[in-house]
């Protein structure tokens, strides 16, 4: 019998959030375990499990052969913790699932250092911008961003590091196929290209009461550290952070306006415990991921920072280095006059470079490389550009390196 059909059966018994790692450490496997039999499940269940036990006799395996076959016919991949993609953090919390349900690439679940992101549904520019910058370090050093998939910052957090190259995570509360927040699905669709798309929910499983704080166990236990950008008093948010806590996870949080309700919460944080953090370089110097320096600290001897100026070695380097960047500068601003600027239905406000690029892919060119070229802009203002049109709904992103006009 395929032992995935053991682990469904785990699952079914303990329920989300059931304490799976006592029971695995104790018998080693789903397969073990229901081999012991009903006369060691009774005892191990005890009087305050009355209802796993029940669960444990009135199935077995074999009845979660349609949900097995299900998934293999539709792509939805079943790890469990004995395979080598299982999440490897998620293994060091008490109640991990017993099987994760994940659609898109299972293998990148252990890419990269795994860092959660979450905050507000109704953010600020303030709280979009910071995200954006945060993500956008912690991506271009490696990391595998995780988050929930709502609207705000988890959808800031994922398309940010899908437009950065990176890989990202959705951890859903709900299982694959159930229609949760339809306006997310295209960024669910790109995030199981880029990434994975993930949930301990049967497929079709509905949203519960229960769902959204058992699903913020997982963004945190999969996560080295919990980035938290714009939190409220009360918020969801809090889930997440009281997850984190308990697991031993590292907490970072971006301060905000005092007289702001949208940051009292985060605030809040700050003042039990969590770190203050202003950039991504803050995140990944306090993980030690950055090797003790910050993006100005090439080089450094105990206290003393070396000799800087313009006939130094390093300081000839840096010159030339400002020089080129100024006659990039110069040579992109010459290229953009050149580019006729047709009036479209945009918002007032909106970047110059943004106007350009709606202009360029309205004329049906959608490839990240070939935007890039016709514009005559660096990569990453295009790519600036391009979140700035998707947060204001005139562009999605379309596939790898590729977006549209919507």
């Amino acid at each position: 019998m395929d032992e995935r059909l053991y682990w469904l059966w785990l699952q079914y018994v303990f329920k989300p959030a059931g304490r799976i790692k006592e029971c695995v450490d104790k018998y080693t496997s789903a397969v073990t375990f229901y081999k012991a039999g009903e006369s060691e499940w009774e005892p191990f269940f005890g009087n305050k499990r009355k209802g796993a036990f029940r669960r444990a006799k009135e199935k077995s395996p074999e009845d979660f052969s349609d949900t097995l076959d299900f998934c293999l016919k539709h792509g939805v991949h079943i790890i469990t913790p004995d395979s080598e993609y299982y999440p490897k953090n998620l293994l060091t919390i008490a109640d991990y699932p017993a099987v994760l349900f994940v659609r898109g690439n299972y293998k990148c679940l252990n890419e990269g250092v795994p860092f959660g992101v979450i905050g507000s549904r109704t953010p600020s520019v303030y709280g979009e911008n910071a995200a954006w910058n945060i993500v956008k370090a912690l991506t271009e050093n490696g990391a595998l961003i995780v988050s929930g998939g709502a609207l705000g910052i988890d959808s800031v957090a994922h398309k940010t590091a899908m437009v950065s190259g990176g890989k990202t995570v959705v951890v859903m509360g709900c299982g694959h196929g159930y229609n949760y927040l339809s306006e997310n699905s295209e960024l669910r669709k790109n995030a199981a290209n880029m990434g994975a798309v993930i949930s301990e929910y049967a497929p079709f499983s509905p949203v519960t009461q229960s769902s959204f704080p058992e699903r913020n166990r997982i963004i945190s236990g999969m996560s080295k550290a919990v980035v938290i950008i714009e939190a409220a008093d009360r918020s969801g948010t809090f889930s997440t952070a009281n997850h984190a806590k308990r697991q031993g996870r590292d907490l970072y949080v971006l301060p905000g306006d005092i007289d702001s309700g949208n940051f009292s919460g985060s605030n809040q944080l700050i003042s039990e415990g969590a770190t203050a953090v202003f950039s991504g370089e803050d995140v990944l110097r306090n993980c030690s991921l950055l090797g003790g320096r910050t993006r100005y600290e090439k080089e450094k001897t105990g206290n003393v920072f070396p000799a800087l100026d313009e006939k130094s070695h390093e300081g000839k380097k840096y010159v030339r280095k400002q020089k080129k960047a100024k006659e990039k500068t110069k040579k992109e601003e010459e290229n953009q006059e050149k580019i006729e600027i047709i009036p479209k239905n945009l918002p007032e406000g909106i970047s110059k470079n943004a106007e350009i690029v709606y202009n360029i892919m309205s004329d049906g060119v959608n490839e990240l490389d070939e935007i890039t070229r016709k514009s005559a802009l660096q990569i990453r203002h295009v790519l600036v550009a391009l979140t700035e049109l998707e947060m204001l709904g005139f562009a999605a992103c379309d596939g790898p390196n590729s977006y549209k006009i919507i």
